[in-house]
């Protein structure tokens, strides 16, 4: 019903980039560039400042982002509405989760909930928590599965459940037999540091600055699946959720030590929503699916580590 003008703008709007843009729209460049253009002179005036970092939004792209979302969004609404009558969940629901919880937890989840509604489909992003907040705040996805912690006030977290940061070593590694362990002893070790997860790597930074030590980054990278090998081969100490290592725990491959003197023992994860967002039928379906599920994978993340 909505012309693909739409999606296309709130995609470069979103990104500043025809490139990323069409990146995620899975379409050439140049026909997200045509489609921005025939937009702008339909209307007359500049929606984007063309800049040499990329494209940012005028006033008037203000305006036409806001009208463009709204549009969008009622057409979900409208398509849920549609199934409901059919007595079927239909539509399409937008995420966005740490990308730890992308290893195992949403697959399993996606394919439960698909077997129950067949026609929902889903739209996954990947990304750290500041991003994961921002995207929520702003309306581009219907929820966000993050840690509990700064957010923007429109906000709202819900179905939060216990996911502390532990340190993470292999089975050889000299700290595998402690029950717990200090960031100042961990910093003794090599450190495998995973870039791009603020502001867990801020926290842990200030936290070893307080015993005058930063440890020896040995690995950085943005990616857990790069560290992974390096950890269970008892090269470093990295510091993790359990989330992404529910596996590599209960086969004993990698151990995980609870932080003794930490903040970061107490993080949580959970659902986090737009607090004033009309969702559609898909998405308060997924919702309460995922919170139960989110509670099980918590449950069985904590039985392995006390095993």
């Amino acid at each position: 019903m909505h012309a693909s003008i739409l999606k296309y703008f709130v995609a470069v709007a979103r990104s500043g980039s025809i490139r990323k843009a069409s990146e995620e729209l899975h379409v050439a460049s140049s026909a997200v560039s045509r489609q921005i253009k025939k937009l702008e002179d339909e209307l007359g005036i500049a929606l984007f400042e063309r800049l040499s970092h990329g494209l940012k939004l005028t006033v008037a792209g203000e305006n036409v982002l806001r009208h463009a979302r709204g549009t969008l969004e009622n057409f979900e609404l409208l398509r849920s509405d549609l199934g409901a009558l059919q007595g079927k969940k239909t539509g399409r629901v937008q995420m966005s989760c740490l990308d730890s919880l992308a290893i195992q937890f949403l697959p399993d989840m996606v394919n439960a909930f698909h077997r129950i509604h067949p026609g929902v489909s889903f739209h996954i992003h990947t990304a750290g928590h500041g991003n994961i907040s921002s995207l929520v705040a702003e309306g581009d996805v219907d929820m966000g599965l993050t840690f509990d912690l700064a957010r923007p006030d429109d906000t709202e977290m819900l179905f939060r459940v216990p996911m502390p940061l532990m340190a993470f070593v292999g089975r050889g590694h000299p700290l595998a037999r402690q029950r717990e362990v200090s960031l100042a002893e961990c910093a003794q070790y090599d450190l495998l540091l995973q870039l791009d997860t603020q502001p867990i790597r801020s926290l842990i930074e200030i936290e070893l600055s307080v015993f005058e030590r930063t440890g020896r980054p040995f690995v950085l990278s943005n990616s857990q699946m790069m560290l992974k090998p390096f950890m269970i081969s008892g090269q470093g100490v990295a510091f993790f959720t359990p989330i992404g290592f529910l596996a590599e725990i209960k086969a004993g491959d990698l151990v995980a030590i609870p932080l003794s003197g930490s903040r970061l023992q107490n993080l949580h994860v959970g659902i986090l929503v737009q607090r004033r967002r009309q969702r559609t039928h898909a998405a308060e379906a997924v919702i309460e699916f995922v919170g139960a599920e989110l509670q099980k994978f918590s449950d069985q993340i904590m039985e392995a580590i006390r095993t």
